[in-house]
């Protein structure tokens, strides 16, 4: 099969992955979504406007960063194409983008709209475009991505929706202010919120404990239902928290220059993890329709348990220099708070439609052809991955 053709190139991972980085640069870009003025009359346009092009080389940097993946994954999105059209959308799409977003900045009094942000924001669409289609141009790249995607997730606009949330979950584990497997800030720099009453600080714990149990259980069952096979669900686990923990300790060592191991192994979260461990290590030998309750039930908790003690959704970071507030970054916390707030969210939904589609989100065979008979894509049965 030579690439582009077959079930990969139906693949809609792309679009998915597009449509989420999107969305989270228009949260970025706008949070907090109020404090709109409307402009003087006379008003020139902002790339017109004097004295609005100021910039600091921290800015380029984090612009060029930001943009690059959305331009690899809208490179991505055109099934057969040239690497000079790949390029040419992925940056086409940034600078679209951002011109939309630094217009509507100009209406937000605390943002600079300017055109160094632009160009930027466009330089940065344009290397994620290069790479994607200096990938896109090496056949044996290609079938080598599609062949490892289809031989262990599953496939389908299901598979690829699912690996799209996950890479966002994981996405969100780069800021280090918030602890793995986590949802909220620690609570402890809130005023009064340790000392308000005796055992506050084990009530504290055991909802911080919970709240981590809850995470790890849910996380690691989503990825074990995209895994196709059971023997890969042990390795798939390890290697999304091995990412995670790699992601967070090089995004602190960015920040601080030190190590954030004890903030993050606070007696809450490492007591949770822990027994979140245990419980995924017992669930993942469940039949897949009780995976999936058990999934969608322990992510739903762990967005609920928090409500237990409210100051926590509202707690600021447990180490302000985590707290990023310059220039760019300053809604970065809140932006993947949100996210991680939103998440449990958008996979019970994903979970919900799993479960209401044979062969776990595979696709259905062609017309005339018996459903018992070989899937097109794996070509094993087709009542599903083989457990």
């Amino acid at each position: 099969m030579t690439a582009g053709e077959g079930p990969a190139a139906t693949s809609r991972l792309p679009h998915a992955l597009a449509a989420i980085y999107g969305l989270a640069i228009v949260y970025a870009s706008l949070q907090p979504f109020a404090g709109w003025v409307a402009l003087p009359d006379a008003t020139p346009h902002w790339l017109l406007a004097p004295g609005r092009a100021r910039w600091t080389r921290f800015d380029i940097v984090a612009n060029v960063l930001a943009y690059a993946p959305f331009g690899a994954f809208v490179a991505w999105i055109p099934r057969r194409a040239k690497p000079a059209r790949r390029v040419a959308l992925g940056a086409l799409g940034g600078i679209a983008l951002s011109f939309a977003m630094e217009s509507l900045q100009a209406y937000l009094p605390p943002r600079d709209a300017n055109a160094i942000d632009v160009l930027s924001n466009g330089g940065g669409a344009l290397a994620g475009a290069l790479a994607a289609a200096a990938v896109a141009r090496r056949p044996a790249w290609r079938a080598a991505l599609s062949g490892a995607r289809r031989a262990v997730f599953l496939h389908g606009t299901l598979g690829d929706v699912g690996l799209a949330l996950l890479a966002l979950w994981l996405v969100a584990q780069v800021n280090p202010a918030i602890a793995l497997f986590a949802i909220t800030f620690d609570p402890a720099p809130i005023a009064g919120v340790a000392r308000a009453a005796p055992g506050t600080d084990a009530v504290t714990v055991l909802i911080e404990a919970a709240e981590s149990a809850f995470q790890t259980l849910g996380v690691g069952l989503f990825l074990a239902l995209l895994v196709r096979h059971r023997r890969h669900m042990g390795a798939a686990v390890l290697l999304l928290i091995g990412a995670a923990l790699m992601i967070k300790g090089v995004a602190a060592i960015a920040l601080l220059k030190s190590s954030a191991w004890e903030g993050w192994l606070r007696p809450g979260v490492s007591t949770g993890v822990a027994a979140g461990a245990l419980a995924l290590a017992a669930a993942i030998a469940l039949p897949r329709p009780a995976m999936i309750a058990v999934c969608a039930i322990a992510l739903l908790s762990s967005l609920l348990t928090p409500l237990l003690v409210p100051e926590m959704l509202f707690a600021r970071a447990p180490l302000t220099l985590f707290n990023w507030r310059y220039g760019h970054l300053l809604n970065f916390n809140g932006l993947m708070q949100t996210v991680l707030l939103v998440w449990p969210i958008a996979a019970a939904a994903w979970l919900f439609a799993l479960a209401g589609r044979p062969a776990w989100g595979a696709p259905e065979p062609p017309a005339g052809r018996e459903r018992s008979g070989t899937d097109p894509v794996s070509g094993t049965g087709g009542s599903g991955p083989r457990t």
